[in-house]
């Protein structure tokens, strides 16, 4: 599903209101899988993955153990863990991601009536003009 999404926390801790308001949301494609290991490295049996949606490989967000906390109409609050690498050093922390879903562009939503219409206007005038359908 795409999606854009805000990190609710930084290193483990959680972001102020105002830092969040003017944050920009990542977008992209959201999924939970199962983990590769089915929770054998001690890492949970789910992975949470927010993709770049022009298909490359690397995650934009990675996390792992990930729970569905909460669905809303508004949207959805994943929690987890993520790993921060500093050269061979993995560092972990909790991490909660609230994703809500990407309207299609106004163009797929809404036909262009404006122009079905003129043209379904014009069609009826040249019917009329032939006589078409009178008695």
């Amino acid at each position: 599903m795409l999606v854009r999404a805000l990190r609710l926390r930084h290193q483990g801790v959680k972001l102020d209101p105002a830092v969040l308001r003017a944050t920009v949301p990542l977008e992209g494609l959201l999924r939970l899988n199962p983990s590769r290991y089915q929770g054998g490295d001690g890492r949970g049996r789910t992975v949470c993955l927010l993709m770049p949606p022009d298909g490359s490989l690397g995650p934009i967000v990675e996390m792992f153990s990930a729970k569905l906390v909460r669905i809303e109409a508004r949207g959805i609050l994943i929690s987890g863990e993520e790993d921060e690498w500093n050269r061979k050093r993995r560092n972990t922390f909790r991490q909660t991601l609230w994703a809500w879903p990407v309207p299609p562009p106004l163009s797929e939503k809404l036909p262009d009536t404006g122009t079905q219409s003129r043209e379904m206007m014009k069609l009826l005038e040249a019917i009329e003009a032939l006589g078409v359908g009178a008695d």
